[in-house]
């Protein structure tokens, strides 16, 4: 693992923000660029490609391991002890936060939302116990937030230091900053002939952090390239109008070095909200999805997921197979880890979680669960 921060793409592009933002290298870069030729031949159309974010570091991979760079710094800037993050019980945010917390020294927190079972719920939850996270489960909203004051006071009592506060999906200004590496990243590669330059980026669309931080690289970048957000969670949460206060949020903090950047504006003309998708819910799987999390395996050998890049790439199916990218460049981008840790797992006793996690080693799994 490369820890030396003056490398990530974004402060070769604008210099004056290394040093004013703190930065730890997590990722294996530059992630690759893969032509999906099963999937063009299956659909009958050109030029798809995939952005494999789930090969980002051979720890865990994802989305979250660009914006976790730049938020861990932060809390190790910060002097935490404690970095507490927050997701539903099979959440990949709450596990990619403990993972590289360990990494940087800072002891992870992890609280959680009940959700729709299924087998990486499971692994998810034993990683991070092997990981030695704090655990805590709650019901709903109306208990997290009296939860979370319960928790940031005892550490505070007990060691005089600040615990860190993760946002859901490490979606806040900061972590978004993080991402728009990947934009300029992506821009070497298509200098490099590895892609042409995407009309248009298909990804999952959650917390947002992370369309955010692409949207923001297209833009410093001046790239004619349109997002499709995939919306994977409930409108409260998942809108357009929490990108516009993340994308808020990451001007304010590189506007104070780089004047530019506040010229910047996200508009619905960039970031397309895509409906439809989601089902019934969050972690929901949906019989679109996994059609087309098997699809993907069969004809490119690429694992995805039912609550994320499943549904995601259902979206981009259908528009494929409806015409609709006829002569376009598409670019999807893998949010999962291809990351296997199921051995790291074996023998880890899930009666050492706290009581309520134990409902998802003893309650089957949610209908059409077919990912191990």
């Amino acid at each position: 693992m490369d820890r030396d921060s003056n490398d990530h793409p974004l402060f070769s592009a604008y210099p004056q923000l290394k040093g004013n933002i703190p930065c730890i290298r997590f990722g294996d870069y530059p992630t690759p660029v893969e032509r999906l030729k099963g999937l063009e031949k299956n659909l009958k159309a050109e030029n798809l490609y995939i952005k494999r974010e789930d090969r980002v570091s051979n720890l865990y991979g994802g989305n979250k391991i660009r914006k976790l760079e730049f938020i861990l710094a932060d809390a190790v800037a910060k002097g935490a002890s404690h970095a507490v993050s927050f997701g539903f019980a099979g959440s990949n945010q709450t596990l990619a936060s403990a993972v590289f917390a360990n990494e940087v020294g800072i002891k992870p927190i992890s609280m959680h939302l009940r959700q729709p079972n299924a087998k990486y719920v499971r692994k998810n939850l034993l990683y991070q116990h092997l990981l030695k996270a704090e655990f805590h489960h709650y019901s709903g909203m109306a208990t997290i937030y009296p939860g979370l004051a319960h928790v940031y006071a005892k550490h505070f009592i007990r060691t005089l230091r600040r615990p860190y506060i993760i946002p859901p999906g490490g979606s806040n200004g900061i972590g978004a900053l993080g991402t728009s590496g990947l934009v300029f990243e992506l821009k070497s590669q298509i200098d490099e002939g590895a892609l042409p330059t995407p009309d248009l980026i298909y990804l999952p669309f959650g917390s947002t952090g992370t369309a955010v931080g692409v949207a923001l690289g297209i833009l410093a970048l001046g790239l004619k390239t349109k997002l499709k957000g995939v919306r994977v969670s409930g409108r409260d949460e998942c809108g357009f109008d929490t990108a516009k206060k993340v994308f808020a949020e990451a001007i304010e903090i590189a506007g104070r070095y780089v004047p530019d950047f506040k010229g910047f504006e996200l508009t619905e003309d960039l970031l397309e909200v895509v409906d439809g998708y989601v089902g019934p819910g969050y972690a929901h799987f949906t019989e679109g999805g996994m059609k087309a999390v098997g699809l993907l395996k069969e004809k490119d050998d690429i694992t995805l997921d039912g609550t994320y890049t499943g549904k995601a790439m259902a979206a981009m199916i259908e528009d494929a197979a409806e015409g609709k990218l006829k002569g376009k460049n598409v670019l999807f981008i893998d949010t999962y880890s291809s990351v296997d840790f199921s051995e790291k797992i074996k023998g880890v006793d899930y009666r050492g979680l706290p009581r309520p996690y134990h409902r998802y080693f003893e309650e089957a799994d949610q209908p059409l669960e077919t990912v191990d």
